[in-house]
């Protein structure tokens, strides 16, 4: 099989529209609750966020790569010796 060579940026535009929507969301819990300081989200709100944000950066990895963590150093993987 032939590997496609893909765009980063036009593929994280494509899927900014998951995002925009839930940026969208958030603006409209924020302003129901105006002159309150809490807002209160529905868990099944909130579990749907947590979804889309994981499905938007495991796509974004998939296509550039995995991000390393910061303050992490690659450590070389043990090896093992076999004693006959």
């Amino acid at each position: 099989m032939e590997a496609k060579e893909v765009n980063v940026g036009k593929f994280v535009g494509r899927h900014l529209s998951q995002l925009k929507i839930m940026s969208r969301l958030l603006e409209h819990e924020v302003e129901a609750a105006k002159g309150n300081r809490e807002v209160t989200l529905d868990r099944a709100l909130l579990e749907s966020v947590l979804d889309t944000l994981e499905i938007f950066v495991d796509d974004i990895e998939t296509v550039s790569g995995p991000s390393r963590e910061r303050g992490k150093v690659d450590q070389p993987k043990p090896v093992v010796a076999r004693l006959n």
